[in-house]
């Protein structure tokens, strides 16, 4: 917010300095350009600095470090939220994804309520905790705002079409599927999750992109106990926490 103020300054102050010259409609040109400009510099200025600082976020992630990175992203958000618009949001956003990753579900939905604007990752999470909670109308009508908000992403395609047979509800499965190859008409995983449907044959979410974990950790977990005891350990040794999340997922937006 703070960017903006000063670049409205600057422009105020180009905007006086031509048009006590050369008259006010002689100064709009020079003063939009100003302000568009310094808007741009501004903001990339402070997009650096937080750059910098989300740096210190991947090796917290990779160790496990929950509670630091929640700590590192709040002192983040109180340097640079007042100047940078939006950013408060990113990082409720943020702070969201990884309550959702560690599975804490009622933490998770306010915070990423906060930070869905433009971030098909956070919608996404909120349309599938209502699926968990049994809210299947409000999930579609959120995996449908994921899908306009980001046409391009395949997952959430895949995802809404998945939840979708899993609700016995295979022709807008296919609908979900037939509107992600409209968008990326070359995508191969869309174009196999299309096939395995319209042949009602069952989905196999191991084959699915890594990413497909973020969304659905609590998968990954089971995977984990179940490879645990096969190697007679006990589930998690050496894993960290179950749901750690990556500095990918948390960044993505």
């Amino acid at each position: 917010m703070l960017n903006l103020l000063i670049a409205f300054s600057l422009g105020a102050v180009v905007y006086s300095a031509v048009g006590f010259t050369l008259g006010p409609w002689a100064a709009v040109v020079p003063t939009v350009l100003v302000w568009l400009i310094a808007a741009f510099l501004l903001a990339r200025r402070t997009g650096a600095q937080v750059e910098v600082e989300m740096a210190g976020l991947t090796g917290l992630l990779q160790g496990g470090q929950i509670a630091e990175a929640k700590a590192l992203l709040e002192e983040i958000r109180a340097k640079y939220a007042y100047w940078q618009i939006l950013l408060n949001s990113s990082i409720d956003a943020q702070l969201g994804i990884l309550e959702y990753l560690q599975m804490q579900w009622d933490a998770a939905l306010p915070l990423l309520e906060k930070g869905r604007s433009n971030n098909w990752t956070a919608v996404t999470c909120i349309a599938c905790i209502y699926y968990r909670r049994g809210l299947k109308e409000k999930a579609w009508k959120e995996f449908e705002s994921a899908q306009t908000t980001a046409p391009k992403e395949a997952l959430v395609y895949m995802i809404h079409a998945t939840l979708r047979v899993r609700s016995g509800m295979r022709k807008e499965a296919l609908d979900s599927l037939a509107a992600g190859l409209i968008a990326l008409p070359e995508s191969d995983v869309l174009k196999r999750l299309q096939k395995t449907v319209a042949n009602k044959k069952k989905i196999n979410t191991k084959k699915f992109p890594e990413n497909w974990y973020q969304f659905f950790p609590e998968e990954l977990m089971t995977q984990h106990m179940m490879r645990g005891r096969r190697d007679g350990k006990t589930p998690w040794q050496g894993q960290g926490t179950p749901a750690r999340p990556s500095a990918k997922a948390i960044y993505r937006q």
